[in-house]
């Protein structure tokens, strides 16, 4: 599009363009993400990571809540215990979807955001923090 004086542009608003562009940046690196994941973990493991992520944030126990057509839930917890020596599987997935805090009694796994983000997206729910 020309505009009167000459130079080229969008008919967009900068706001909308910049959004759709922050938008369209996150998606690519999340979908870089969850793919990597894939790419580590066997299918057997990525279900089993599954499992485990969902007991820890509560989702084994609880069902998510529907609103609007879209499903929601609300952790009441986030951490997974287990062995001083930690778990095989949590271990071989990217450091950036959890916390650690060793021990002699044992290994604590919690979920950050970002984690709770991926879990989301395979779950196809939104995963609200309490």
């Amino acid at each position: 599009m020309e505009h009167k004086d000459g130079t080229l542009g969008c008919k967009h608003p900068r706001s909308w363009v910049e959004k759709r562009n922050a938008e369209h940046g996150e998606y690519l690196g999340a979908m870089g993400l969850d793919m990597g994941i894939e790419m580590d973990l066997t299918p057997e493991e990525l279900e089993r990571a599954l499992e485990i992520c969902q007991h820890m944030v509560g989702l084994d126990y609880k069902r998510p809540y529907h609103r609007h057509g879209k499903a929601f839930y609300r952790a009441y917890r986030n951490y997974y215990g287990d062995v001083p020596e930690g778990n095989r599987i949590l271990d071989k997935m990217p450091q950036e979807l959890f916390r650690v805090h060793h021990n002699e009694r044992g290994t604590t796994y919690y979920l950050t955001q970002t984690g709770l983000d991926w879990l989301g997206r395979q779950l196809h729910v939104k995963i609200i923090r309490r």
